[in-house]
């Protein structure tokens, strides 16, 4: 049964948080969103995945989402990460990560879905990443 739902697609919403989704074909490319999926599924042994970016064109408020189809060991992926102890929060049902060099990334999983959303800008609190992790994991599984 696992393997049916690692198989199975990933359809993203059309907006997350109030914000669309992109869908420019030059700013997809600028993000280098479809080569970052390709990679993913390669290196997860063929599993569905999405790399999505949700935000204003104009760069205020720009989050990419990356779902995987199956589990991810979290904990382990934000320790590899170098983050310390008081870095790690928990909004919402997500694990996020709050850093001042790195970009703010929140974490939600369960054995089919992993959800990975990150903020392209500077100075965005878990507060406002950890929600939007929570909203895609719901939509996406």
């Amino acid at each position: 049964m696992s393997r049916l739902n690692t198989a199975r697609g990933i359809e993203p919403p059309a907006k997350l948080g109030g914000l669309d989704r992109v869908t420019d074909s030059e700013i997809r490319g600028q993000l280098k969103l479809d080569q970052t999926k390709e990679a993913l599924s390669r290196i997860n042994d063929g599993k569905q995945a999405t790399v999505e970016a949700y935000g204003n064109l104009d760069g205020n408020r720009l989050f990419v989402i990356i779902a995987l189809r199956g589990k991810v060991d979290i904990d382990k992926t934000i320790k590899d990460s170098g983050a310390s102890p008081e870095m790690v929060k928990v909004v919402g049902k997500s694990t996020c990560v709050e850093s001042n060099e790195l970009p703010t990334q929140c974490y939600r999983g369960s054995n089919t879905l992993t959800v990975i959303a990150q903020a392209a800008n500077d100075g965005v609190s878990v507060n406002d990443v950890g929600p939007l992790a929570d909203e895609a994991f719901a939509a996406m599984k």
